[in-house]
């Protein structure tokens, strides 16, 4: 690489703006980090990111942790793959680095390494190597959406994978660049703190939770400015920018329940040829994928965005074992924020707990312990989403027992926003501190249902789980399983050998006549069917039945007590 192209001017993608300084005084803060991003297109994709990172005076001695990056974070690899493709300079010239990296771990969750100094390092210390994007195959299974990958003339990914960074010192001034000067005209640079050169006093968190995004870029508002701005680069097939506008207005009101004056938010949303998951939550910001040419609903797309949006008030306890609070927390108020804001109706707030209650009692993951869960979550597509079904209905569950305590007096709501407020004020945020709520409002009969639900034990669900509106029926519930997965132009993919459709005579690659068949039969409910496909040019049809076990549950009817009662 030319040492030329990284003292040439910067193509700024807009406006220098800051981002509000993160917690930690001037007495307290790390020295400065500055990163430049520098696209290199070849034929007319992004072929790698040119990285280059600026320590300033990190004073490391002989054999410190220089910089870390992860190999692996929750699925998503690296993009920088190889150790020995990064390299150091400082005052003294080229700064030798040794790398040790962590086992393997199994599961895919979290494979770390580090870059240590063989020699104290003298002044500032600059570290430079290309980031490239992640090679997609049919294999590439699909998870949070952290990697860096290419799409069309531009690219996006998340910092962590991405920017290798101090271990310590944080929070930190940080300062991120770009040089767009390869890229086509007009082409801009986003990241989670805005658009162009930003600088900030962030922790690590600031910079490695933070996405970035840069090509021709669309967005809402159209000049990226403002404190709610959406951007993407495939234009979908949906009317993304009327989502935008609505959950824009949610995320005031729902930064007004949570007691936080709404900071500035930034949507991404990239598109891929294939499936490759929902979303994911980020730093003032979350990512959510989009399937090239896919329509999408709009109740879909706003359940989306809602639930990413809230990610950015419920996130993790600072513990691995932690998905039962973020996701079902995230899954609960995703349905009944929804409602308070007006973004669903009464009948759509039933039909979504019906859905979860369904989705609880059939998968046959639900007994499994929270540890358990962890352990799996990777690995076992039924065990992931135990804590986006389990979660939402314990929480529904305490919702009820503190009603019925109090008189109607309080909420789950008032133990929710009192370990956030733990957590501002360097309270007990933990699962802990949720035991201590607990016991204080519902005593150690509200401990042993929480300890029951994280042992996966059966939860004992009251008649007014949803408060008056709604009456408790007993029903036999089956899960739609048809074993295969299909993509937008109705080809089957993932296939399970073991599934309804494989033992039917499905192939993998064969493609539905009717895109919207499986969604036909679904709604149809159990029973035999018959699915019209092209395999090979020619028709053919198989009859199978993609139901699971009738398993015994729960669903909730209406009654006749006024909406305005409801206490939703």
């Amino acid at each position: 690489m030319l040492k030329s192209m990284w003292i040439a001017c910067l193509t700024l993608a807009g406006a220098l703006s800051f981002t509000a300084a993160g917690a930690g005084g001037p007495d307290t803060l790390g020295a400065e980090v500055r990163v430049l991003l520098a696209p290199r297109m070849a034929a007319d994709a992004v072929a790698a990111v040119d990285v280059r990172v600026t320590l300033v005076a990190p004073g490391a001695a002989e054999g410190d942790v220089l910089i870390e990056m992860p190999l692996i974070r929750a699925m998503a690899p690296s993009a920088l793959q190889d150790s020995s493709a990064l390299s150091a300079w400082d005052d003294r010239g080229p700064l030798a680095l040794t790398v040790d990296e962590d086992p393997v771990d199994p599961t895919g969750f979290r494979q770390d390494r580090r870059w240590r100094v063989q020699r104290a390092t003298a002044g500032d210390v600059v570290v430079r190597y290309q980031a490239t994007p992640r090679e997609i195959t049919p294999a590439t299974r699909p998870g949070p959406l952290y990697d860096m990958r290419g799409e069309g003339q531009g690219f996006h990914g998340s910092g962590a994978v991405i920017i290798a960074l101090p271990p310590e010192g944080w929070p930190r001034p940080v300062r991120i660049d770009w040089d767009l000067s390869d890229m086509p005209e007009g082409a801009r640079g986003a990241s989670s703190h805005g658009e162009g050169s930003i600088q900030a006093v962030v922790p690590k968190q600031g910079v490695a939770s933070s996405y970035f995004m840069a090509g021709p870029l669309h967005s809402l508002p159209r000049d990226g400015r403002g404190a709610f701005v959406g951007y993407w680069i495939t234009p979908p097939a949906f009317d993304l920018e009327n989502a935008l506008r609505r959950i824009e207005d949610a995320y005031g009101q729902f930064s007004t329940f949570f007691g936080d004056e709404a900071a500035p938010f930034r949507v991404f949303m990239r598109t891929t040829p294939a499936f490759a998951g929902g979303g994911s939550g980020g730093y003032n910001s979350f990512m959510f994928g989009n399937v090239e040419g896919q329509s999408r609903e709009e109740a879909e797309v706003l359940g989306l965005l809602v639930h990413e949006t809230l990610h950015n008030w419920l996130n993790g306890l600072g513990e691995e074992t932690s998905q039962w609070w973020s996701e079902g927390t995230t899954s609960y108020y995703t349905e009944v924020l929804s409602y308070r804001a007006g973004l669903t109706s009464l009948d759509q707030f039933q039909r979504a707990m019906n859905d979860l209650s369904r989705s609880y009692y059939t998968n046959p993951r639900s007994d499994l312990s929270n540890d358990e869960v962890t352990r799996l979550f990777f690995s076992d597509g039924d065990a992931q989403l135990v804590p986006y079904q389990r979660g939402p209905i314990y929480f529904a569950q305490v919702d009820a027992r503190i009603r019925a305590a109090s008189n109607g007096a309080k909420r789950v709501d008032d133990l929710v926003l009192a370990l956030l407020e733990a957590r501002r004020n360097g309270g007990d945020y933990s699962r802990a501190g949720w035991v201590a709520l607990l016991r204080r409002e519902l005593g150690e009969a509200g401990v042993a249902e929480f300890e029951a639900m994280m042992a996966g034990r059966p939860m004992d669900l009251p008649d007014n789980l949803l408060g008056p509106c709604f009456e408790r029926a007993s029903t036999t519930l089956r899960r739609f399983e048809p074993g295969f997965r299909v993509e937008h132009d109705g080809r089957v993919t993932r296939l399970l050998p073991e599934g309804h459709g494989a033992l039917a005579g499905v192939r993998d690659g064969d493609r539905l006549a009717d895109r919207d068949a499986l969604e036909a039969l679904e709604a149809a409910g159990p029973g035999e069917a018959t699915l019209a496909l092209v395999r090979g040019g020619r028709a053919v049809s198989v009859a199978f039945e993609p139901w699971g076990p009738a398993r015994p549950g729960y669903r909730w009817l209406r009654n006749d007590v006024p909406e305005q009662a409801c206490g939703i």
